[in-house]
């Protein structure tokens, strides 16, 4: 015998439509209070551009997101947000669509799909782009390294003072879409006018997608990181507290069950860091994933050297010279990367013969090649001089090592600058360039002045492994010239 239905009571269809629309509320989030700002315009000073984070605290699952503004159009259905934020507010925000991302602009002649959107907006505006009601938690924490790899690359496009924010002004907006195609389409809005300015410059910058990640491909690609370093890095001995094989046993499983290639390398970065090794880095596709880091802070602002000094000759590959009315040079060297700026220095030393001194500012110089560094130092020296002492890996064990090894600096020709020197030098300076500021100790003219260096150097070795993956390897250990002992190359207290 068939049961009789009987229709629900209108009370308890009302509680259920109460309790969907109660629950529907309290699944939404309000992004402005998750990052509250009292800021009401924008602060474009790069003296006050602002460190920012991002973790997996900040991803975010959204219903929808649209965007008109002119002649730009952008609608995405379900995808994962990150919010990158600073002690004002939210500052940069990445879109990955779930489903179907569409993009309609002037910059093509018909709608483009979007395989992720960036965002840079002033910290009160994050509401309106991002309503409470298409903002939800859920999202993918398995995307946290691909949206730093974006971010990554992203960031020095727009509004920014190296990797801090500076804060745009309520108006303006960078909207900047990476498409499934392999193009990038950014444009500057501004959503007063309103306007949306399409620049082409970017159209072949997009971030590369990284290679298709399988539990073979990732079993490969760490056993081979792993070895690598377990056969060649030398700066075991000064991290006794890393137990290497325990590292293997955590974080295989972890990268074994990696979904993407981003995803992989994000576990491989994380296994490096307790090395705190600023001489190790890793990319996917050519994008850099944030391995260690630690804060250096920057104590030189080119402006007011530029302002100052009345006018620099930019001769370029990060060379810049000038000389000032009462007869000092100043010369800046912003890296040893590129093959001509010993000739540019030798070029502007020329111009310079004849001044009263010399400023030799190097406090933004984060190395390169030392070779190069060499060439430009012995213009300042009388004899060879010993620098530096090296140590390699030399066996199995961690604690196999070479003999101190002797690094020398040669005079050069065709002539010796012997006026006084002034080597301005800051925590910026890493690498190369703290052999530099080693090799310039030489100089019997020399003074330096300005902060400690940063204390890293490490003649790395770049691995390539499967998934599109390069891991770089440290292969010594770095001596000060006189102290035989690792260290940051120091100036007296009073000239600090």
């Amino acid at each position: 015998m068939k049961a009789k239905s009987h229709p629900r009571p209108i009370w308890a269809i009302a509680a259920a439509l109460i309790l969907a629309a109660t629950t529907s509320r309290a699944d939404t989030l309000d992004l402005l209070k998750r990052y509250p700002t009292t800021m009401t315009s924008g602060d474009t000073s790069p003296n006050r551009a602002r460190p920012w984070q991002f973790t997996e605290a900040d991803l975010y699952r959204l219903s929808k997101f649209r965007l008109d503004v002119a002649d730009l159009h952008i609608d995405i259905g379900a995808a994962d947000l990150g919010i990158g934020h600073c002690t004002d507010g939210a500052v940069w925000a990445i879109i990955l669509p779930r489903e179907t991302g569409k993009l309609a602009s002037p910059a093509a002649t018909g709608e483009e799909s979007i395989a992720s959107v960036w965002l840079r907006f002033h910290p009160r505006e994050i509401d309106r782009l991002f309503p409470p009601e298409t903002v939800s938690a859920g999202g993918d924490t398995n995307l946290l390294t691909e949206m730093r790899v974006i971010a990554g690359a992203k960031f020095f496009s727009s509004w920014h003072a190296g990797m801090n924010a500076m804060i745009p002004p309520p108006e303006a907006l960078t909207v900047d879409a990476d498409t499934k195609e392999g193009v990038r389409r950014f444009f500057v809005v501004n959503t007063q006018a309103p306007s949306a300015e399409y620049i082409a410059a970017f159209e072949n910058r997009a971030v590369r997608l990284a290679s298709a990640c399988t539990p073979a491909l990732a079993a490969q690609a760490f056993d081979e990181l792993w070895r690598a370093y377990n056969r060649d890095y030398a700066m075991f001995v000064l991290r006794p507290e890393v137990d290497w094989n325990k590292l293997r046993q955590e974080y295989r499983p972890k990268a074994l069950a990696a979904k993407s290639a981003y995803e992989f390398a994000g576990v491989c970065a994380e296994m490096l860091k307790p090395l705190r090794d600023l001489h190790i880095w890793v990319t996917v596709a050519g994008n850099y994933v944030p391995a260690f880091n630690r804060p250096r802070f920057a104590n030189a602002n080119p402006q007011a050297e530029n302002a100052i000094l009345g006018g620099l000759n930019d001769i370029g590959s990060g060379v810049e010279w000038a000389v000032t009315a009462d007869h000092i040079g100043y010369l800046a060297i912003y890296n040893w990367s590129h093959r001509e700026v010993p000739v540019l220095c030798q070029e502007a030393l020329e111009k310079m013969r004849k001044t009263r001194g010399l400023v030799v500012d190097v406090r933004l110089n984060g190395g390169g090649s030392e070779d190069l560094a060499l060439e430009v130092a012995g213009r300042f020296l009388t004899n060879d001089f010993v620098y530096a002492y090296s140590q390699f890996r030399n066996g199995p064990k961690h604690t196999d090592l070479t003999p101190k090894l002797e690094r020398t600096v040669t005079p050069r020709g065709p002539w010796r600058y012997n006026r006084p020197v002034v080597l301005l030098i800051g925590q910026k300076c890493m690498s190369s360039n703290e052999s530099f500021v080693a090799m310039m100790s030489g100089d019997p003219d020399l003074a330096s002045m300005g902060d400690h260096t940063c204390g890293s150097s490490g003649n790395p070795r770049m691995i390539h492994l499967p998934l599109d993956m390069s891991v770089s390897v440290p292969r010594w250990i770095d001596y000060l010239p006189r102290r035989h002992a690792p260290g940051r190359a120091r100036v007296p207290a009073a000239s600090a």
